[in-house]
């Protein structure tokens, strides 16, 4: 088959398996690809050829003796830089790390190898994975293809830059507020953020090794992707419970079949809370909702009732805050300090955090109490709805702006991190499923994804309606010049 950079992975493994192409071949195809683009992307910010094509030889040897590793034998995949992989270099951006090598592989990463998936590098990432552009002391600044003055987005900003390029068949990377939806939406790309606890965190950084896990909760790893289909095969792989992690429960995910997209029940909003979105974000979002309409589904503009946005970004920043100032209370108490140093003093999230910081146990369980309300009333919402429609972030992917600095909107000026997080951090704070869809381009020709919220534990089902909505909103398109 002629090679072609921007397949799925999954029309990728199937090539292979049905000997159209080699793993080899494909492999080759993205090691140039990486060897023409990265220097200006800086996506990829380790890269292990020589292993890469030991393994991929060995898998076409073995697909020649009629052994077939898993379901995704021979396809080149990359991982965010957070997630240790056995052998190679894994960071985490953070400089006291810029030298260590795991002895032993993320469970999802190692999920993945078993599965025939050939690890090609790591992506890069911001300190820690706290920030929404990727840009560190030990690797710099990674650039968006769309645009090389703009963020890919972050924390998993090196992932969405190589997948949207065609450097990689697909990435896995970790969303504490953002970080696989930012990258999805700045780039162009499909995004999952799965329910939390469906997928182990065993091997993320942070923590870093040898610290207690004080992130125990909000965080998940999902993948970023050019098609709904790989995002599902991917979340089946790496999904299921973990002898290192006990509380991810043996949830099943059942197959789920597709419906006549009339057959579906839509919410949307592109207000929370105040913040606003560009003009541009609003219009396509309202297109959507239109197109949608005019299918035959039931679509109605409103927000959850009884669910306070102010209660639940407040509340994501005591218990994101809480949990990290558990292993680094001088990194955490620096952190809070700059964070509402640019959001003043009445913002919720600023509050949340500066609470978070200082919180004792006492504290923290009264901040899981108040999650425990605000998930039951999202999931009331969805008695009445399939799916709820928002923005990502803001507007578009933004300038290599310094963390901090206010975020252009249109006419208006947003506070640096409600510019990444207002439209997110609420869904790692209830731990629902979301998956980003590619929707529209801004007048300046920057992608514009929406998040496709569901019910928790739903991601058979939420997977399928975004396949059925994919044939609305559209395909995924490369950046101009890849």
């Amino acid at each position: 088959m002629p090679l072609d950079p921007f397949s799925s992975a999954s029309e990728l493994a199937a090539a292979i398996r049905a000997r159209r192409t080699s793993a080899t071949e494909v492999l080759q195809m993205y090691l140039a690809r990486i060897a023409k683009h990265n220097p200006a992307l800086n996506a990829i910010c380790t890269l292990d050829e020589e292993g890469a094509l030991l393994r991929a030889r060995a898998a076409d040897a073995a697909l020649a003796r009629g052994e077939l590793w898993g379901p995704l034998h021979g396809v080149p995949m990359t991982i965010k830089d957070a997630l240790e992989t056995a052998g190679m270099r894994t960071t985490g951006g953070h400089p006291p790390l810029a030298q260590y090598v795991p002895a032993r592989d993320a469970t999802a990463v190692a999920r993945l190898r078993a599965a025939g998936a050939i690890l090609m590098g790591k992506t890069n990432l911001p300190p820690l994975s706290a920030d929404y552009r990727a840009d560190n002391p030990i690797f710099g600044r990674t650039n968006n293809p769309w645009n090389l003055e703009r963020t890919p987005g972050g924390s998993t900003g090196g992932g969405g830059a190589a997948v949207a390029a065609g450097l990689s068949a697909f990435d896995v990377g970790s969303d504490l507020a953002a970080s696989v939806r930012t990258p999805a939406h700045y780039c162009g790309l499909f995004g999952l953020k799965p329910t939390e606890r469906r997928v182990p965190n065993t091997g993320h950084i942070p923590e870093p090794p040898g610290l207690p896990r004080a992130t125990r909760h909000m965080n998940t790893l999902g993948p970023l992707a050019r098609s709904v289909d790989d995002l599902a095969l991917i979340l089946k792989l790496i999904a299921g419970p973990d002898e290192a992690e006990p509380d991810v429960p043996p949830v099943p995910l059942a197959e789920t079949a597709e419906q006549p997209i009339k057959s579906y029940r839509f919410a949307w909003s592109t207000d929370f809370g105040g913040i606003p979105v560009t003009r541009d974000t609003k219009n396509a979002i309202a297109k959507l909702a239109g197109d949608l309409a005019a299918c035959g589904c039931t679509i109605e503009e409103r927000m959850p009732a009884d669910f306070d946005f102010n209660a639940a970004w407040e509340t994501w920043g005591e218990i994101a805050i809480a949990e990290r100032a558990a292993t680094a209370p001088d990194r955490v108490a620096e952190r809070v300090a700059a964070l509402n140093a640019t959001l003043g003093d009445n913002v919720p999230v600023g509050i949340g955090s500066a609470k978070g910081a200082r919180a004792t146990i006492a504290d923290y369980m009264a901040s899981l109490t108040r999650r425990d309300a605000l998930i039951a009333a999202l999931e009331r919402f969805f008695d009445g709805c399939d799916a709820f429609l928002c923005p990502v972030t803001v507007g578009p992917a933004i300038p290599h702006l310094p963390w901090g600095t206010p975020v252009d909107v249109d006419e208006r000026k947003v506070p640096y991190f409600l510019a990444g997080t207002a439209y997110t951090c609420a869904f790692n704070l209830t731990g629902h499923p979301v998956v980003v869809l590619p929707l529209a381009q801004s007048g300046e020709g920057l992608p514009i994804g929406v998040q496709v919220v569901g019910r928790r534990w739903s991601e058979s089902a939420l997977l399928a309606l975004a396949r059925s909505l994919a044939l609305v909103t559209g395909p995924f398109r490369a950046p101009p010049g890849y």
